[in-house]
């Protein structure tokens, strides 16, 4: 790596995305620079939340360069027995493999009667943001789906406002008040397919191959609505991260094996792809 970063222009190769073509020499990184940043397996974010601003943002440049480095690596992580869970509004959860869960949800009174969101997760769960970050967004479509908890909550507005005269409420809680009131009857129910737990470190999110688990669980979305009888129209598909690639690729192959398109396809912050080949 420290030949291939202080290669000059002349003597560097010049396809693909050598580093002569992708970085100045001013930006090239010297050999004591690029043996203190260690393994892509040291890199992880409980790492960075630990490190200040400005040292964060100075490892991820060099980590960024070192990825300018021309390079040929095919993604082959393929994680098996992923797990997949449902969110139930009393704060229980159905937990099972994808080959168990079709069965299970069989068994579950009126499921996928209305909407269904599939999420796929593309972060690891051993740090505490990431745990956050997703609790907050399954708990977005919970609040969704729950007209009842929803009318609830502009009824609790209402009481605190009676019993409190003094404090004026913001904005917020009005609209949200008054959303709660109004809003229409929409229920669904949510399927999270935990693939971030199965990317422990930032080396099986760069050798994730993308394409070859996202058509595992196209094929799984296909078994689900064939044996569930749900229309594709009812489906939403959203991915976090590199989940999104997984996303994506699993939605193809949905199309592929039946010739729908599922209702809709959404990325959260689509991550970059480190391998080659995709």
């Amino acid at each position: 790596l420290a030949v291939a970063a202080m290669a000059s222009p002349s003597s560097g190769r010049t396809g693909g995305n050598s580093v002569n073509q992708a970085l100045k020499p001013s930006q090239w990184l010297s050999p004591q620079q690029l043996e203190g940043i260690g393994s892509v397996d040291d890199l992880t974010l409980e790492r960075l939340e630990s490190m200040s601003l400005e040292k964060g943002a100075e490892l991820l440049q060099q980590v960024y360069h070192l990825s300018q480095i021309n390079h040929d690596i095919e993604p082959t992580y393929v994680p098996s027995n992923v797990q997949v869970y449902v969110p139930k509004a009393n704060g229980d959860k159905i937990v099972a493999s994808l080959d168990e869960m079709t069965q299970l949800l069989k068994q579950e009174q009126n499921f996928g009667q209305d909407e269904v969101t599939i999420i796929v997760t593309g972060l690891p769960k051993n740090c505490e943001t990431v745990n956050k970050a997703n609790r907050k967004l399954v708990q977005a479509y919970m609040q969704r789906y729950n007209l009842k908890q929803q009318q609830e909550q502009g009824q609790k507005y209402n009481r605190d406002s009676s019993e409190d005269n003094n404090r004026q409420r913001t904005s917020s809680e009005e609209d949200y008040s008054e959303q709660a009131k109004s809003a229409k009857t929409q229920t669904g129910d949510i399927i999270v397919i935990d693939l971030g737990s199965k990317l422990p470190n930032y080396n099986s999110i760069a050798m994730l191959d993308t394409e070859a688990i996202g058509c595992i669980f196209g094929k799984w979305i296909v078994k689900m609505t064939d044996e569930l009888q749900l229309p594709h129209e009812t489906i939403h598909l959203i991915g976090q991260n590199i989940g999104a690639h997984v996303a994506g690729a699993a939605a193809n192959e949905f199309t592929r094996l039946t010739g729908h398109k599922l209702r809709r396809v959404t990325g959260l912050d689509p991550s970059g792809i480190v391998a080659k080949g995709r």
